[in-house]
């Protein structure tokens, strides 16, 4: 607990000050069974309201992490809590916070406002404040946990793959399209592997390794990089998807998550 400031007061004001005071802090706070005080454990409440209601940035993320760190943290009334800061907070931070308290939990019901917040840097929605790439960057990460965990419902697909592939055209952020092309590894269908082989001409080799890797798992072969023997390759394939999940010879694999680090994974 934070240590208390000295204050010194005088008159009939100061004592009628320092009286309240000393009922805020006793609500706040008691000792145990040695006279030590300590910070009561706020309930889900009191981290919800501040999560929406504290004036203070830091405080309202510490609501975000408070209320996700509890025992309703996972409940269908805390994701509608996260989905509403994330959407609509003015600190990038907090909206952080509340995406990825989304994290372990989300699933088609938070589709929507992930997908918004993704595409807000060069779309405009009514209901969603443009995001910063850190914040993008957050919510791409648990739309692939969502995508991996095939959390969402098959309606959804189209609207999933529309927005990958314009942040992988379109988003000015690298961290955002390293994830958005490893989300695209599990849609086998087109125009997914053009667009991956499109991002293979760029210069950065990270970008080039992740769109390597993840036409590999759509089609079971690999062209070491090589745009034009992918394209090649591509444009004369009668089923691309035939082998898709196979691991070509000579190519050893990893696990798709060691991109990341994934602070609800233990």
């Amino acid at each position: 607990m934070r240590a208390l400031r000295p204050f010194f007061v005088t008159g009939l004001h100061g004592i009628t000050y320092v009286a309240v005071a000393l009922c805020v802090f006793s609500a706040a706070c008691s000792h145990d069974s040695s006279g030590r005080w300590f910070e009561r454990p706020k309930t889900s409440q009191q981290w919800l309201d501040m999560a929406l209601e504290a004036p203070n940035a830091d405080d309202r993320r510490r609501g975000v992490l408070g209320l996700s760190q509890g025992p309703d943290g996972a409940t269908d009334w805390a994701m509608k809590v996260y989905d509403t800061v994330a959407r609509t907070d003015k600190d990038t931070m907090v909206r952080c916070a509340a995406v990825k308290a989304m994290g372990p939990a989300a699933n088609s019901g938070q589709v929507s406002a992930i997908l918004k917040i993704v595409s807000s840097q060069t779309q405009r929605f009514p209901d969603v404040h443009p995001a910063a790439g850190p914040l993008r960057w957050e919510a791409a990460r648990v739309l692939l946990a969502i995508v991996e965990n095939q959390r969402y419902e098959p309606a959804q697909r189209g609207e999933i793959v529309k927005t990958l592939l314009e942040r992988l055209a379109r988003d000015g952020d690298r961290n955002v399209r390293l994830t958005v092309i490893d989300t695209l590894a599990y849609f086998a269908e087109q125009p997914v592997p053009a667009a991956l082989i499109d991002v293979l001409d760029e210069e950065d080799f990270a970008i080039q390794r992740a769109a390597e890797n993840s036409l590999i798992a759509l089609t079971g072969i690999t062209h070491h990089h090589d745009a034009k023997a992918w394209r090649a390759w591509l444009a004369s394939a009668k089923d691309p998807f035939e082998k898709a999940g196979q691991t070509p010879e000579g190519i050893q694999t990893t696990n798709r998550r060691s991109h990341w680090r994934w602070d609800w994974e233990f």
